[in-house]
C-alpha cells in the first residue's frame, strides 16, 4: 500500500517536473517589474492621469465668441454682431494653475497605486522563489533517503540489516514526497498569481522566479527611514498638491467679484428711403456681481482645504507608524534568520553525522537515524522559512518608504 502510494506520488511529480522544464520561463525581479510597466495595470494608471489632464484642460479654455444677426422690420434695420467675453480678472490663470496641481494630484495618486501593485507583485514573486527553494530542499532530502534505502536494501540482502529498517526508511520517503507535492501545489498557485500581474506576456505553467532570499541592502538608520518615508510617499504628496489646488480654486472663486467685460462689435445696416446706409456698432457690457461673488465656491474650497489638512495630519502619523513597524519587523526578521543560521545549521549536520556512525556501529536504531535526517531537513526548511519571512519584510519596508525600484 505504501509502495503503491509512493509510486503514484513519484509519477505525478515526474510529470509536473517534465512539464515545467519543457519550456521554463525564468524571470528575475527586475524583469517582472519591467513587465508590470507594460501590463494593463500600468496602462490603467497612465489613463487616470490622462483623464485628469483632459478634464482640467476642458475647464480652463477661453470662452467661445458668438456671432449674431438681427433684423428689424420697421424701417428695416439689420445688425451683424461679433461678441467676445474677455477674461481680464485673472480667474482663468488661477484655474489653470489649479489644474496643474490637479494633474500633480493624479500623477502622485497613480504613482502611489503603482507602488502598492509593485509590492504585491514582489510579495508573490518571493513567495514563488521560496516555494521553489523549499521544493528543491525536500528533493535533496529525498535523494539522501533514497541512498540510505539503497544501502539498507544491500545490508538486508547480506543479512546484516532488517526489513523493518528498509520499510521504515521507505515510509519516510513517502512522507517527503508528499511534502514535495504540497510544495509543487504552492508553486503552481504562486505562478498563477504572479502571471496575473503581468498580463499575457508570460505563461503561468512554465514560470520560475530567479531570486535569492538574501538581504539586498543594509538597514538604514530609523530616523533616516522615517524622513525618507514622508518625502517619498506619493499618498502624502497627494494631500500636499491637493492643498495647493484648493488654495488656487478658492482664490479663483474670489475673482468672481471682478466682472469680465463682454465686447461686441459689428455692422449696422439701415434702410433710409430707397437707399441703405451702413456703419460700425460697438458695445461693452459688464455683469454686476450683486448676488454671486464666488463666496459659496470660496467657502467650499476652504472647507475642503481644512478637511485635507486634517487628513494630511492623520496620514503623516499613519506613514510614520507604517515605516516604523516595517523597519522593526525587517530588523527583527533579519536577526532571527541570522541567529538561527548561526546556531542551528551546523549542529543539525553534526547530529546526522553522529547518528550515521552510531547506526553503523549498532548503537542507534533506524528510528533515531531517520530522526536525525528529519532534524537536518527541518533545520534547512526552517532557515528557508525565516529567510523568506525576512525577504517579505524587506518588500514591506520598501513599500513603506516608497523605494524606487526601477529608474
Amino acid at each position: 500500500m505504501i509502495a503503491r502510494a509512493r509510486v503514484c506520488v513519484r509519477l505525478s511529480l515526474l510529470v509536473c517536473c517534465l512539464a515545467t522544464n519543457a519550456a521554463a520561463q525564468e524571470l528575475t525581479e527586475r524583469q517582472a517589474l519591467q513587465l508590470l510597466r507594460e501590463s494593463p495595470y500600468h496602462r490603467e494608471l497612465q489613463a487616470r492621469v490622462a483623464v485628469a489632464r483632459a478634464r482640467t484642460r476642458s475647464g480652463t479654455l477661453y470662452p467661445n465668441p458668438s456671432v449674431s444677426a438681427s433684423f428689424e422690420g420697421a424701417g428695416r434695420t439689420d445688425f451683424y454682431l461679433f461678441e467676445q467675453p474677455l477674461a481680464v480678472n485673472g480667474r482663468l490663470g488661477l484655474l489653470r494653475r489649479a489644474g496643474e496641481s490637479a494633474i500633480a494630484v493624479a500623477e502622485a495618486g497613480a504613482d502611489h497605486a503603482l507602488r502598492q501593485i509593485e509590492a504585491r507583485l514582489r510579495d508573490v514573486f518571493y513567495q514563488l522563489a521560496y516555494a521553489q527553494k523549499r521544493k528543491r530542499t525536500i528533493r535533496d532530502s529525498i535523494g539522501e533517503l533514497e541512498e540510505l534505502v539503497r544501502i539498507l536494501h544491500e545490508r538486508e540482502k547480506a543479512g546484516e540489516g532488517s526489513k523493518f529498517d528498509r520499510l521504515r526508511a521507505e515510509r519516510e520517503i513517502v512522507e517527503q514526497e508528499t511534502e514535495s507535492a504540497d510544495a509543487e501545489a504552492v508553486i503552481a498557485e504562486s505562478r498563477t498569481r504572479l502571471a496575473g500581474f503581468l498580463g499575457g506576456r508570460v505563461n503561468p505553467e512554465n514560470l520560475t522566479a530567479s531570486a535569492t532570499l538574501a538581504p539586498e541592502y543594509a538597514l538604514p538608520d530609523l530616523h533616516e527611514a522615517l524622513a525618507e518615508g514622508l518625502v517619498a510617499r506619493s499618498d502624502y504628496q497627494v494631500e500636499k498638491e491637493r492643498l495647493e489646488q484648493l488654495r488656487l480654486e478658492g482664490e479663483a472663486a474670489g475673482r468672481l467679484r471682478i466682472p469680465n467685460p463682454v465686447v461686441s462689435g459689428g455692422l449696422k445696416r439701415e434702410a433710409i428711403g430707397d437707399r441703405y446706409r451702413s456703419g460700425p456698432v460697438l458695445a461693452v457690457s459688464i455683469d454686476l456681481p450683486l448676488f454671486n461673488k464666488g463666496q459659496a465656491d470660496k467657502q467650499l474650497a476652504e472647507a475642503k482645504a481644512d478637511r485635507t489638512r486634517a487628513r494630511r495630519g492623520i496620514l503623516e502619523s499613519r506613514i510614520l507608524a507604517d515605516v516604523r513597524a516595517a523597519y522593526d519587523s525587517l530588523r527583527l526578521r533579519r536577526e532571527i534568520a541570522g541567529d538561527y543560521q548561526a546556531r542551528s545549521g551546523r549542529r543539525a549536520e553534526e547530529l546526522r553525522e553522529i547518528a550515521e556512525i552510531a547506526y553503523q556501529e549498532g548503537e542507534l536504531g533506524i528510528l533515531e537515524l531517520l530522526d536525525s535526517y528529519r532534524v537536518t531537513q527541518r533545520a534547512k526548511l526552517r532557515l528557508l522559512e525565516l529567510q523568506a519571512a525576512a525577504k517579505l519584510a524587506e518588500v514591506e519596508f520598501d513599500r513603506a518608504v516608497a523605494k524606487e525600484l526601477l529608474p
